[in-house]
């Protein structure tokens, strides 16, 4: 049994397409006012079946209770939802719903606390404001009764580096995205959207605050005009390549899902018609064990066949060398992998890269490790992650060398 509402609802349409969408994970993402909470309580409380386990998680428990919750409470009252007596405001809050549903409501700043229950649902409100390791254990709580459960996430953006992008932005399995701006909402104040504009201007921020726009940094090293152009993703390798490199940056920073990415970079000089020489770049990033990261090499090699694979052997204590010449016995004929010592700056080394990009002479492959790598490298230096830019730098300088005959 789920709730049945007969008020009547006050969804404009992006609020409705999201709140009608299937996807087993969905965004909605919107600028200041765009009814974020709204319809995220809305919809838990909408989709709560019969004697299921909810979750609703804010970045803080402070946040929880001037947004989430005062949402999610407002809304349920005016439905008459709550079941009488099962409210409790003390940390951590929960309630049930008068179909049995329960709801509890926690804080994501110690996201390991969330693990033991088994949900039916999460709503991450101010994802954007929360660690990746929130919602990677939240997904892994969506298995009640031996069902997949399913997860919303609403947020104002933080940019095409940040995690949210990644999860919902680049066309990922069973995802979708939903995005407002303010002035999409008409249960606004008159004029609010205007006079914010007016304080704002015209800027990245305001594209970011007011139309919920995943916006690169101003100030970047790389500009925005060095990627966006009229035949800079490609899908399929071009004909004729005469070098290729992968490159791998086994970067792991923290140790944990909420650490630096490890970046395989892969790059091949082509000659394209009417336009000449150029670099074109593909990537995947990701966390893996080393094992599991040396055998994906591997796979990249047998079927890309590179003319030179190299690592960047900064700071790995010479744990690389004996896994990668393990799994290599298996694999005759494979190409040596070449340890690198990286002595300049991660800047310095990225700031290869213009050069090429300033001529517009790099493509990058439409795959989502592709645009993972455009995203990380419009956002260089203020970006929270570059290893993609810094892997996809190493690879460009081995195709320097090779050229060069060094």
């Amino acid at each position: 049994m789920s709730i049945t509402i007969d008020i009547p609802t006050r969804l404009y349409p992006v609020q409705a397409r999201f709140r009608r969408s299937a996807a087993l994970y969905r965004a909605f993402v919107g600028g200041i006012g765009s009814g974020k909470s709204f319809v995220g309580a809305y919809d838990l409380i909408m989709r709560a079946r019969a004697g299921r386990n909810y979750m609703a998680i804010g970045p803080t428990y402070t946040s929880l209770s001037d947004s989430s919750l005062k949402s999610f409470l407002s809304l349920a009252r005016d439905f008459h939802a709550i079941a009488p007596g099962s409210l409790r405001l003390s940390v951590p809050p929960q309630l049930t719903l008068r179909n049995g549903a329960q709801v509890m409501f926690r804080s994501g700043d110690r996201p390991d606390l969330l693990r033991g229950p088994n949900l039916s649902g999460v709503w991450l409100d101010e994802a954007s404001l929360m660690s990746r390791e929130v919602y990677d254990i939240a997904i892994g709580r969506l298995r009640e009764a031996g069902e997949q459960g399913w997860l919303s996430a609403t947020f104002t953006p933080k940019g095409p580096t940040h995690w949210t992008y990644e999860t919902f932005a680049t066309g990922r399995p069973n995802t979708a995205i939903f995005r407002a701006r303010t002035r999409d909402n008409p249960y606004l104040p008159p004029h609010f959207e205007e006079t914010l504009r007016a304080q704002y201007g015209e800027t990245q921020f305001a594209r970011q605050e007011l139309g919920g726009e995943f916006v690169q940094v101003e100030g970047a090293e790389f500009p925005a005009e060095w990627f966006d152009f009229p035949g800079f993703w490609f899908t399929a390798w071009p004909e004729k390549i005469t070098h290729k490199v992968l490159y791998l940056d086994p970067s792991k920073g923290k140790g944990d899902k909420a650490g630096d990415y490890q970046c395989y970079a892969l790059a091949a000089l082509a000659r394209l018609p009417d336009v000449g020489n150029v670099i074109c770049l593909d990537a995947w990033l990701g966390h893996e064990p080393l094992p599991a990261l040396i055998a994906r090499g591997i796979r990249i090699i047998c079927e890309w066949q590179p003319h030179w694979v190299g690592y960047e052997d900064n700071g790995t204590m010479g744990f690389m060398a004996p896994e990668i010449a393990r799994q290599r016995a298996d694999h005759l004929g494979l190409p040596i992998w070449a340890p690198v010592t990286n002595s300049d700056s991660k800047l310095g080394r990225m700031r290869c890269l213009s050069a090429y990009l300033s001529r517009r002479m790099i493509r990058i492959r439409s795959t989502a490790g592709g645009k993972l790598l455009r995203a990380q490298m419009g956002d260089v230096p203020f970006g929270e992650y570059d290893d993609g830019p810094d892997a996809a730098a190493g690879a460009v300088r081995a195709l320097e060398a090779m050229v060069n005959g060094r």
